[in-house]
């Protein structure tokens, strides 16, 4: 679906609420703040391949949510037929650019719900 660091960030986006402190802890400062094991390792006072193991256990995780859950690829799904909508009305139509912005921004709105 989407390079494995983009998916992983996704992913998270949709369901690190379900993790543990630890896990989103871990998960974050390898992600978002770029951190390598070792130094996230030295932040919580683990080893190196404790800290592999979390994240490996945690995107498992998360791609278990989403195999059961689905959001992200009912988003993803959703935002393609937004868009070919709006390409359609575009071309057909004419329809205005700020309509068509406001109809791609209804999607945008629905995730940060």
């Amino acid at each position: 679906m989407f390079d494995k660091t983009i998916e992983a960030h996704l992913l998270y986006d949709y369901y690190g609420a379900l993790l543990t402190e630890r896990q989103r802890k871990t998960v974050e400062l390898r992600f978002f703040d770029d951190w390598s094991l070792a130094e996230i390792a030295e932040e919580l006072g683990i080893s190196r391949q404790a800290v592999h193991d979390v994240m490996r256990r945690t995107l498992a995780q998360l791609t278990e949510y989403e195999e059961r859950l689905g959001f992200l690829a009912a988003a993803v799904d959703r935002r393609k037929r937004i868009l070919g909508v709006a390409e359609q009305l575009r071309a057909e139509y004419g329809v205005r650019e700020d309509l068509l912005d406001r109809l791609q921004a209804i999607e945008v709105d629905e995730e940060d719900a």
